[in-house]
């Protein structure tokens, strides 16, 4: 290194009243214990570095001499070309940007990042930085007309820009109980419209120390003074930094104010602090452990129990796509339900779920009525569906005939009003035959006729499971979503589930943006194929209930079948859309009790 004289990029002697007349020695102390000794003495070395003739931009310098360590996740979702805006979290301060840099120049070269006035005495960023209060009110915005339309111009011409749109770091929140991200100003959403540009989200870990905490808390103002001091400390870390999906223009543009869109960008940057690998399951269980799968039952042997079924058995004739379906009780199908046993078990062991067993048959199976697709040129079980009619089973068993009792404890009220409704589960359709549009359409059109035939049942419920395969982030997702969105408070009062699911949801902080960033289905399911590694979304049977109308009264984990998250949904058909109900149900059909039964809500 050169050794040459350099000049401090942060003097005190400059900041403090009076600090030319301090002797050197004490402005050499107070700049080491507020961290901008070290800021210095690394700014000196860049710049020595690139007398010396290095190429290496400042902000890899930067990372070197100060000690600024990371790991880095998902650094090729950043766009290699065309408009871009990377939004991330701001959990500490100076060193977030400096980090934010050098990651961002892994992908492209033409990157700005957007600083405010604190950071224009740093020399070296100066050809990367646009220097704009874009965090502040109206006031703020015209003050900084040209730093907008500098951002504006950058953008337009294709370019990257980096941003913190919480504009400072961090700080304590009594109210959630941690360290949480100042609010994102809703100035960025304002430039993504005008723009059009791809959003990516990142995630920084950490925060800043216990110091930098009590000072926000006692004396908000003054934290900014001491921001220098933590870059030591980050210095002496480990960060880890995940970077999501991209965002196209065309999602974007489902937010409906610039409010939404600026909980959107935030709750997608904090969705990557949350675990992202699925948790171990049925799937991924030692073979050992499980059973080996029974070997199908003969299709003519199967065959012949179908075609043994009396007429009204048969509910739906697709003739275009070849499937029928069938209701029938468990005794006129023997060797049907030990395939409809078998057949679940592949289907579920699929997904991460499944019982481990040769068979996936229960108590319930006797007592239940099996819907049944069948394909009837390939002679094959394409699906089923287990309904429970509540009102007769409970008659003859009680409520502990019904399966999800043993998972959810009903009140004596809700077991009443549930008597008009039945009780649907153990949906499959197998591997093979999923990707036939018709399928599961089609078992949908047979439980609509099943309905139509059955007219003393207004309800139907059951659970929809979140499988383990799918990361815990995710799983925390769909919770939060459906607490927020889709909950019948009503009848949430009347159940208890034996097995919360106390390990997932979002923070606090998270929950409040639910509402806002995720104002449609649309938007959940986009959310949920960018965290999952093989880009699946919600559930398909997930989003078919909440099509029809359905709530959530609680939710639960079956440990027994794979760790599911099992979220207990009531339909009622009164406020099922009367598109979907003529659709499944029949153009003539009426849910009953429109006039005489009381409403779950």
């Amino acid at each position: 290194m050169s050794g040459k004289q350099r000049q401090k990029i942060a003097d005190l002697s400059e900041l403090i009243k009076g600090g030319k007349h301090l002797p050197g020695w004490l402005v050499l102390w107070g700049e080491k214990r507020l961290g901008l000794h070290a800021l210095n003495v690394a700014h000196a070395k860049i710049e020595d570095e690139w007398d010396e003739g290095s190429q290496e931009n400042f902000f890899k310098l930067a990372c070197k001499h100060l000690n600024l360590l990371y790991d880095l996740e998902g650094v090729e979702n950043i766009p290699k070309e065309g408009p871009c805006i990377i939004v991330s979290n701001h959990p500490h301060g100076m060193s977030d940007g400096i980090m934010f840099g050098d990651i961002a120049m892994k992908a492209r070269e033409d990157v700005r990042i957007v600083v405010n006035e604190f950071l224009h005495c740093v020399r070296g960023m100066r050809p990367y930085q646009i220097t704009v209060d874009v965090y502040g009110g109206d006031s703020a915005k015209r003050a900084n007309m040209n730093g907008m339309r500098e951002i504006l111009k950058w953008l337009k011409g294709g370019h990257c820009l980096l941003v913190f749109p919480s504009g400072s770091a961090a700080t304590w929140s009594w109210k959630d109980g941690r360290v949480i991200d100042d609010p994102w100003q809703t100035n960025i959403a304002t430039i993504v419209r005008k723009t059009g540009a791809t959003v990516v989200p990142m995630h920084f870990s950490g925060h800043n120390g216990l110091f930098f905490q009590t000072l926000s808390v006692v004396a908000k103002g003054a934290r900014s003074n001491f921001l220098a001091r933590e870059i030591i400390r980050d210095g002496k870390t480990r960060h880890k930094v995940r970077i999501g999906k991209p965002i196209p223009a065309s999602t974007l543009a489902l937010l409906p104010t610039d409010d939404a869109l600026s909980d959107f960008m935030r709750l997608n940057s904090m969705m990557l602090r949350y675990p992202s690998q699925a948790t171990a399951n049925a799937a991924t269980s030692p073979e050992a452990e499980k059973e080996p799968i029974e070997l199908s039952v003969a299709p003519e042997i199967l065959q012949a129990e179908i075609d043994a079924l009396p007429d009204e058995c048969l509910y739906v004739e697709n003739t275009h796509a070849h499937l029928n379906v069938y209701a029938a009780e468990a005794a006129q199908i023997p060797q049907l339900l030990r395939e409809i046993g078998i057949r679940r078990e592949h289907t579920f062991r699929a997904v991460g779920e499944g019982t481990g067993k040769s068979l996936d048959l229960d108590e319930y199976d006797p007592h239940y009525i099996h819907l049944i697709m069948w394909h009837t040129e390939e002679k094959q079980l394409v699906g089923a569906y287990r309904i429970g009619r509540t009102d007769k089973i409970t008659d003859s068993l009680g409520i502990k005939g019904i399966y999800n009792a043993a998972f959810f404890k009903f009140s004596p009220k809700l077991q009443q009003t549930l008597r008009e409704g039945i009780e649907m589960g153990r949906a499959f359709i197998c591997p093979e035959y999923q990707r036939l549009t018709a399928s599961l359409d089609t078992l949908w059109m047979g439980i609509g006729h099943y309905l139509a035939r059955h007219k003393e049942y207004r309800y139907m419920y059951g659970t929809v499971s979140i499988s383990g395969e799918y990361s815990p982030a995710t799983r925390s997702l769909i919770l939060s979503y459906l607490q927020a969105h889709n909950m019948n408070e009503t009848l949430a009062k009347e159940v208890k589930a034996y097995f919360p699911p106390k390990a997932l949801g979002l923070n606090s902080e998270d929950k409040r943006l639910l509402k806002t960033a995720l104002p449609d289905l649309r938007l959940l399911n986009g959310m949920v194929s960018a965290l999952e590694s093989d880009g699946k979304g919600i559930p398909v049977l997930l989003r078919q209930y909440l099509r029809l109308g359905g709530e959530m009264i609680s939710f639960g984990i079956d440990e027994g079948f794979g760790g599911t998250l099992d979220c207990l949904v009531v339909v009622d058909l009164q406020k099922t859309p009367k598109r979907m109900l003529q659709r499944y149900c029949g153009k003539d059909y009426t849910p009953p009790g429109i006039d005489a039964q009381p409403s779950l809500s």
